[in-house]
């Protein structure tokens, strides 16, 4: 049967009604997400789907609007991911355009099985089910391999720091949460407004909203039992260097060990220039040396003369190996070009000491899905040579030493992550439930320009701040590099794309938040329920019972 092109160009008024209320809940979605600083219109965006779903709609029609809805969303958040502004890397826009249509589709499958609870239960009942079935997906998503929570709902309120203070006891989920129970509220208003005006309803239900949305500001005045005072008399100076290096030009230039060693010894010469400043530890950024320092002992003694000679500790990345004896390498090591040999490479971070002859060293555990490490890897290993990235980083190994660096001049903690890791709110708390008194976080954002992506990366170290009452110092190879107290200000934040050196003396601190000594429980809990909710919509489709039809 052909279809008239009229009929595909001029749709039915339903169908327009569709279309409009799913790009309506993409674009307030995408809008809410830094660097926009419109997190208020998170609290609504969910509200057209809602209405969008009210009809029940075969499941293709459904799961199409939803895509629609959801692409939107993630092209507005997420353009960037790809390096398609710039175009420099085929693999980087491939695996950008990946995530592109992976993010949609899981949303979207999120959103089907609250269509199914809904189907059994009816809106007004289902609609009740949806915060804690989007925070169960949330969290879920957060756990694999595959896993990209760079649009947690909760990510939106950044910019919000008197409303997010209570997440030291939820963590971010916890804002998810909140923001999710406003667009059910929101909803119900609409709904009833759209039938009966403003009724005595939908004035209880607004009463309701400003309630719940007041709720988290009412916090910061509670007394708070778990945000002690730092120990008295422990603070440290970080410096903070922002190089500014093209990183597309970094990795050409280290095609040799020459011209790793010169890129390193440029780099040493920029934390000499922060002597003056009396600082107690200099930070580098992501992958800033390109060499295996502490297994080649030349050359980590002539750093740690260096390092002696300013009596400046050093924290950067550098390039971690792990040479196999044969039989031994796992099928996702590499193999030098031209022999049999394997190896595993690994973004890592050092710290060196003055007066130490011990480097202390971590290597990133958790890896970007396919730009560092092919998913599941382990077992698909035929897929690791014909996906590897051409500047040398899509095989990245996978570190498992969970390293708290130790300072032993000022008796200090604290974790050093790379760049992605710092998204992980759970895999944060962890180190500072095992003694990380402040937080250091070295990325590398200068891959995809002058783009949202390093805007919102920064935006979110916030979060991790506040979840653990812990100073955040953040060092930035193009940027943004800057200090976040425990409180979520941020201080001497830099320009992008500009070279640029900054220090703050910061507090210690040992005490321990609610969230970071149980971490996401609300995630679990929100599992625990939405396991129970889909399991009652599986005993009442299995046993054929259907709720009377209803708006509501």
């Amino acid at each position: 049967m052909i279809v008239p092109l009229k009929k595909i160009f001029s749709p039915s008024p339903d169908t327009r009604r569709s279309l409009m209320l799913a790009c309506l809940s993409g674009i307030l979605l995408g809008i809410s997400f830094p660097p926009f600083p419109l997190g208020v219109f998170a609290y609504v965006g969910f509200v057209p789907l809602f209405f969008l779903l009210e009809p029940r709609a075969p499941v293709g029609r459904t799961a199409a609007l939803l895509s629609l809805a959801y692409f939107i969303f993630c092209s507005i958040s997420l353009y960037w991911v790809g390096g398609f502004t710039h175009l420099k890397d085929p693999f980087l826009m491939m695996a950008g355009g990946i995530l592109l249509l992976w993010q949609p589709v899981y949303f979207t499958a999120a959103t089907l099985v609250f269509v199914f609870v809904r189907s059994q239960f009816g809106m007004k009942a289902g609609v009740l089910s949806f915060p804690f079935l989007w925070v169960a997906f949330e969290w879920l998503y957060a756990v694999s391999e595959l896993s990209f929570p760079w649009l947690t709902l909760g990510n939106t309120q950044t910019y919000y720091l008197h409303t997010i203070q209570f997440i030291d006891l939820t963590g971010v989920y916890g804002l998810s949460f909140w923001i999710l129970v406003l667009n059910v509220i929101a909803y119900f208003i609409a709904a009833e407004m759209s039938e009966n005006g403003f009724s005595k309803s939908s004035a209880v239900h607004a009463a309701l909203f400003a309630a719940v949305f007041m709720l988290p500001n009412l916090y910061p005045l509670l007394p708070r039992h778990n945000a002690a005072a730092p120990a008295p008399g422990k603070s440290v100076t970080i410096g903070i260097v922002q190089p500014n290096i093209d990183p597309w030009d970094k990795w050409e230039g280290a095609s040799t060990f020459a011209g790793r060693w010169k890129q390193t010894l440029h780099y040493l010469d920029m934390v000499g220039r922060q002597k003056k400043d009396s600082v107690d530890i200099v930070l580098l950024p992501e992958t800033a040396i390109l060499l295996d320092l502490p297994s080649n002992t030349e050359l980590a003694g002539e750093v740690r003369k260096i390092v002696d000679s300013l009596n400046i500790g050093l924290v950067s990345g550098y390039i971690g190996m792990h040479i196999y004896t044969p039989g031994t390498e796992p099928p996702t090591s590499s193999v030098f070009r031209g022999t049999t040999v394997h190896y595993d490479a690994f973004n890592a971070v050092l710290y060196v000491q003055p007066g130490s002859p011990v480097i202390q060293t971590y290597n990133k555990m958790r890896l970007v899905p396919f730009a560092e490490r092919i998913p599941y890897a382990e077992h698909v290993p035929s897929l690791i040579d014909p996906l590897r990235w051409g500047v040398g980083v899509s095989n990245w190994g996978r570190g498992e030493d969970s390293t708290v660096f130790s300072d032993v001049r000022h008796d200090a903690k604290f974790l050093a992550m790379v760049c992605y890791e710092s998204i992980y709110p759970e895999f944060v708390g962890s180190y500072v439930k095992r003694g990380a008194e402040f937080l250091i976080f070295i990325t590398n954002d200068s891959w995809w320009g002058n783009t949202s992506g390093a805007r919102q990366h920064n935006r979110y170290a916030v979060l991790r701040a506040v979840e653990n009452r812990r100073w955040v110092a953040r060092c930035a190879n193009g940027g943004i590099s800057c200090f976040i107290d425990p409180e979520g200000t941020m201080y001497d934040a830099t320009a992008m794309y500009t070279e640029a050196a900054i220090h703050h003396r910061i507090d210690l601190r040992t005490d321990l938040t609610f969230y970071a000594r149980y971490g996401d429980w609300l995630g679990r809990l929100c599992a625990a329920v939405s396991g129970l909710w889909i399991l009652a919509a599986v005993v009442r489709f299995s046993l054929g019972r259907r709720p009377a039809a209803q708006r509501l």
